[in-house]
């Protein structure tokens, strides 16, 4: 089933919207340093924590946030921007992270219908499918993401209502109705990612762009 979830990094590639780091900012702790900070007040004969035995910049570490990224980096990433045609949806990140979630859910309701259609499993292929029908939850979760970008909400819609009539055609078990009405929600996948792409922002600056005044949580 993961098998179509990378192709999430094909299909959304980031905007990001990043500032170069001071040149006097202070390097982060380590981890090992980060865990033996002393405390506001240590005691005078408390032992000194042990060096840090990993490298300050490993190949593991936490990627750099947005407010910190060096200037290289911005520049790499505007030229990248540049080079993409595509319109920019503004999201603030914990959006854009639960866009991508969303992406790669129904990359894997896809492929549930296409495996459950392949057995002829008309009840697996309605389940699938369900995921990705439209509803108000849909339209409102639509219609937040594409607050600034005009159109995205439009085509994110026509792929939810494209998508009820993979359900349609399964009631009927008729398999070559059910692939094309399948195909026919690709289609709507397609056309919304060759359109618009992720551009992620600070909350001030999507504010400003969306005229909405929204602090997003864990779901979004």
């Amino acid at each position: 089933m993961n098998r179509l979830l990378p192709l999430l990094i094909a299909l959304l590639p980031l905007g990001l919207a990043c500032q170069p780091s001071p040149k006097t900012q202070d390097p982060a702790p380590s981890p090992a340093q980060a865990d033996s900070a002393p405390t506001a007040n240590p005691p005078t004969n408390a032992p000194a924590a042990p060096p840090s035995s990993a490298p300050a910049s490993a190949p593991d570490s936490a990627p750099t946030s947005n407010a910190t990224m060096p200037a290289a980096h911005c520049q790499a990433v505007a030229q990248l921007n540049a080079m993409d045609p595509r319109r920019p949806v503004p999201l603030q990140p914990m959006m854009a992270w639960h866009q991508k979630q969303n992406m790669q859910e129904h990359l894997v309701a896809i492929e549930g219908i296409v495996a459950a259609l392949a057995n002829e499993d008309w009840e697996a292929v309605k389940k699938a499918s369900a995921s990705i029908e439209s509803s108000p939850q849909m339209q409102q979760m639509c219609q937040h993401m594409g607050a600034g970008a005009e159109g995205f909400t439009q085509m994110a819609l026509d792929f939810h209502t494209r998508a009820d009539g993979i359900a349609e055609a399964a009631t009927a078990k008729d398999v070559k109705a059910t692939l094309k009405a399948t195909a026919h929600t690709l289609q709507a996948c397609t056309s919304c990612h060759a359109a618009f792409r992720q551009d992620v922002i600070d909350a001030k600056s999507w504010q400003e762009r969306t005229g909405q005044n929204h602090v997003p949580g864990k779901g979004h």
